[in-house]
């Protein structure tokens, strides 16, 4: 089998609008809550649904892409999207629009489960360290994205244009993807064993890996979410400045994984480097945090922190094929470590809230390094390659 970069482009691609549905509402949510009057709680659901989905049905997920083969998860994922988005625009109450993204949050798992199985199905196994720490990337640069374009156009074309926008983005991929589909192999898929066999023999190598995934997620998201609140108290930066600041360092971490594809290339296991981000992530993060530190060298250290931060996803990834004892084990896998993230992502902002209300900010980096440090000891058992 040759690698199709064509292909590879496209699924990640596909990934990077799947996660545009993850940023496309926050520059909405003061004209939403203004038209369709949403609550303080309601907005932030409509930003998080998708991501309480992903903590829900994760594992089912993965399962289920598995057995009705991944390209086309991927495919009804894409339509689910778009009918999704296509619904918002036409939402006239807050209760539509919290359905519609509930709907986006279910084609946002296919999407999540189907990709890097197909990442990895279409490539060459000395590709695979690379296109799965590409694909591990696809987040921050969907958020970004999404964020900056649906706050350019928000002002001037209205809320409904912009997801009407992004019908018509998802609706277009789709097509590509179901062309594409017609020069692929088919999408074949052997005989399912019993769950039991799944869960015990499938599953257990992965839940080490799941483990640390929840701890990397939990520690950005805590970090993301609160680390505004904290360069405006702590640090004295105006709100606006504070914003830019995030958003340019947490797309660092897209520096991190693609650091991560090259050492894995050159032998350093996947399980390794998520220990190793895990730790000096969150041990710079905790000296930035550090009331000694000036707010300059702070900055510095917060935008590190996220860089070497994006070591975790690319290699976690990348872990999945070489943890599987089966083929047909990495869907359910990849659907574990995405209800794994997800429920670290839901964890994470509201733990380190309510750390700081108890201990204060001072004390912010002995939770995170406790989380770290479990994080990193599940990461070094996991399983080494074994092809």
């Amino acid at each position: 089998m040759t690698t199709s970069w064509g292909r590879i482009s496209l699924l990640y691609g596909i990934g990077v609008l799947s996660a545009g549905q993850l940023g496309i509402v926050p520059p909405l949510v003061p004209a939403l809550q203004r038209d369709l009057g949403l609550s303080l709680a309601m907005a932030g659901m409509a930003v998080s649904i998708i991501t309480l989905v992903g903590a829900v049905l994760g594992l089912l997920a993965g399962g289920w892409s598995e057995r009705v083969g991944h390209a086309r998860a991927l495919r009804i994922g894409i339509l689910t999207m778009a009918s999704a988005a296509a619904l918002c625009a036409a939402s006239h109450d807050a209760t539509t629009l919290l359905a519609a993204r509930g709907l986006a949050g279910i084609g946002y798992l296919l999407v999540v489960v189907a990709g890097p199985s197909l990442m990895a199905s279409t490539s060459e196994p000395r590709h695979h360290a690379f296109t799965l720490s590409l694909w591990g990337t696809f987040v921050p640069v969907g958020i970004a994205i999404a964020g900056l374009v649906a706050a350019g156009f928000a002002d001037r074309a209205g809320w409904r244009m912009v997801f009407a926008g992004d019908a018509v983005v998802l609706a277009l991929a789709l097509i590509v993807a179901l062309i594409v589909a017609r020069g692929a192999a088919p999408d074949l898929r052997a005989p399912q064993p019993s769950p039991s066999a799944v869960t015990l023999r499938w599953l257990g190598p992965a839940v080490p890996l799941s483990l640390g995934f929840f701890c990397f997620a939990l520690l950005f998201l805590a970090l993301a979410g609160l680390l505004p609140t904290y360069l405006v108290e702590r640090c004295g930066l105006a709100v606006a400045e504070a914003g830019r600041f995030i958003a340019i360092a947490t797309a660092f971490g897209i520096a991190g994984s693609l650091l991560a594809a090259w050492m894995m290339r050159r032998g350093v296991l996947p399980g390794m480097l998520i220990a190793v981000g895990l730790i000096t992530s969150t041990v710079i993060a905790a000296f930035a945090f550090s009331a000694a530190a000036p707010v300059p060298l702070a900055v510095t250290g917060f935008a590190v922190s996220f860089a070497l931060g994006g070591l975790v996803p690319a290699a976690a990834f990348a872990s999945v094929p070489l943890i599987a004892v089966d083929p047909r084990a990495i869907g359910p896998i990849n659907g574990l470590l995405a209800q794994a993230g997800s429920l670290g992502s839901l964890a994470g902002p509201p733990l380190l809230a309510l750390w700081v209300e108890w201990a204060g900010w001072s004390l912010a980096p002995v939770l995170l390094l406790a989380v770290a440090a479990i994080g990193a000891a599940s990461a070094l058992v996991v399983a080494a390659p074994r092809r």
